[in-house]
This record gives C-alpha cells, structure tokens and sequence, in this order.
C-alpha cells in the first residue's frame, strides 16, 4: 500500500489532473521522441488522493495551484471503520421465500440460490 495524501487545489474541481513522473527518450529510425510516463487523478471538491511521491511532483511543479493537505487514514484503520459501520447497520439483503435464508446481497444471488437449491420451483424469468 502506497502512502496516500490528499492533495488540494485552488481552482481544479470534477477534472483529470495527469501527474508526470518519468520522461523516456525514444529514437524510432534517426528521429528522436520524448515520450512522458504519467497518471492521471481525478479532483472532487477541489481535493483527490495521490501516491506521496506523485502528490510531491504535482506539488512542486505548481506550488501556487496544490498543496498538501493530509495523510490519507491508514488501511487498517479504514477495514476497522467498515467494520464497525457493518456491526451497526446490519444488511439486510434479499430474503428466499422458500426456505426462509437471509443475507442474500443481490437479486442475481437470490436467483440463482432458488436455481440451485430450490430447482423444482425454479421458472426461468419468474421474479
């Protein structure tokens, strides 16, 4: 996992900002091409999360456009969020009418649980 940072912008918002990171030198035939490496990130309320050292190149090639807001939360502490977000708003999914199993996350799942254990009162398009 890369360290992520939220890096801000003054007028960027809802565009593809590329990052360039490495400009590679080509010659095809006698005639030289300078190609650049780069990625792309999308800005959303002025703020996106880059990679630390992309976040830097972006920074300091436009220092008075972005700046450097903040880490981005560590992994683990984000399973934990989602973890406890499930525990308290258990989901509660489809239910099979049949025999009464829970927790189905999907309408495809809920038909092909019927279509695989209930193939008796299984009908092809039947909802």
């Amino acid at each position: 996992m890369q360290n992520l940072v939220i890096v801000k912008s003054k007028t960027v918002n809802n565009e593809s900002v590329p990052v360039v990171f490495h400009t590679v030198e080509k010659t095809f035939g006698g005639v030289k091409d300078v190609r650049e490496i780069s990625r792309s990130y999308i800005f959303h309320n002025f703020q996106a999360r880059i990679p630390l050292d992309l976040a830097q190149i972006l920074v300091k090639a436009q220092p008075n456009e972005y700046s450097l807001v903040k880490p981005v939360e560590d992994i683990k502490e984000l399973k934990e969020k989602v973890e406890k977000f499930k525990e308290s708003n258990p989901e509660k999914g489809f239910t099979c009418k049949i025999c009464g199993k829970t927790g189905i996350k999907t309408k495809a799942g809920l038909t092909c649980h019927i279509r695989i254990k209930h193939p008796d009162k299984w009908v092809k398009g039947d909802k």
